[in-house]
């Protein structure tokens, strides 16, 4: 199959191969008019434009020079921890422990680093400039998309495309063309280079999440077990905090059995002992033990 097709399983349960052929100049120049059209509309209707956006984050804040600068540096810190990483120190063979640090590191500063530029991109996303680009995109998807079996379009018109946005056929053109047009990987994680390294010694799983190379359960940084959720569990899978303490499935820790000593001990009432009381005699009793006596004599 081409990187350039994919198949896919249609609304009505039939199977579509989806292909997406290289735009022609003339495509190009096509989908350059329709996305200069995008952005006339979106300035006259009020859209700001990247410019404007940039000038609203600098006064409210959300974006300034101290954090360019702090961009830049995180991405320096990153380019510098992968030359450690894959080149050493070059005084002696490093340790894989030193090794999985680094490239953990790399993690780390890679995840501040999206952060750090997730709003400037959120309110670019916003501004007449990328509902420009992205009217251009879509055309590009409507004019390169076909049937690879019927070698007939996909959607009738760049109308019938975003009308069609949403379904599986739409949804994998895009793709194949970003793809193509960005040379986006779907594979982006993996392509890493602090998570090629990991996997090259089996410290991180198909879903790049950390593990042991000895049993392959998943680890946190610091090479503690943990499971799915990220909760520490102990070597019979039950949760526990980073101590070892138990924990129940509410997240709570198990409770030890407590002495109440705060409640009045109240004293016992002994009962009175009952008093024995003699056996009366009867009469005829009292006459039968005389007459023995009697006898007796």
């Amino acid at each position: 199959m081409s990187n350039f097709e994919q198949t896919i399983i249609s609304a009505d349960g039939s199977t579509v191969r989806v292909g997406v052929k290289k735009p022609t100049n003339q495509e190009m120049k096509d989908a350059d008019i329709y996305r200069a059209k995008a952005w006339n509309k979106a300035f006259k209707e009020g859209v700001m434009t990247k410019a404007e956006v940039d000038q609203v984050m600098k006064d409210r804040g959300i974006w300034n020079e101290e954090k360019a600068e702090e961009e830049k540096n995180l991405t320096i810190e990153v380019l510098e921890l992968e030359r450690k990483l894959y080149i050493g120190e070059g005084k002696k063979k490093p340790k894989l422990s030193e090794g999985r640090k680094l490239a953990i590191q790399m993690k780390e500063k890679r995840i501040l680093l999206r952060e750090l530029i997730s709003d400037r991109i959120s309110m670019d996303e916003n501004t007449a400039e990328s509902i420009a680009d992205n009217a251009r995109f879509d055309y590009l998807v409507y004019v390169c998309s076909f049937n690879v079996d019927t070698q007939e379009r996909l959607f009738e018109s760049y109308e019938d495309y975003n009308q069609k946005g949403t379904n599986a056929e739409s949804i994998a053109a895009a793709q194949i063309l970003a793809n193509m047009v960005y040379n986006l990987d779907s594979d982006f994680e993996d392509k890493l280079p602090e998570n090629q390294f990991l996997k090259k010694f089996d410290l991180l799983d198909d879903n790049n999440q950390l593990v042991d190379p000895n049993t392959g359960d998943l680890v946190d940084i610091e090479g503690n077990e943990i499971n799915e959720l990220g909760h520490y569990i102990d070597k019979d899978g039950k949760r526990v905090d980073l101590d070892g303490n138990k924990i129940d499935g509410d997240g709570l820790y198990e409770m030890v059995d407590y002495e109440n000593d705060l409640l009045d001990k109240k004293p016992v009432k002994k009962r009175a002992p009952r008093k024995k009381t003699a056996k009366k005699t009867t009469t005829k009793a009292k006459q039968e033990v005389e007459t023995t006596a009697e006898t007796s004599e």
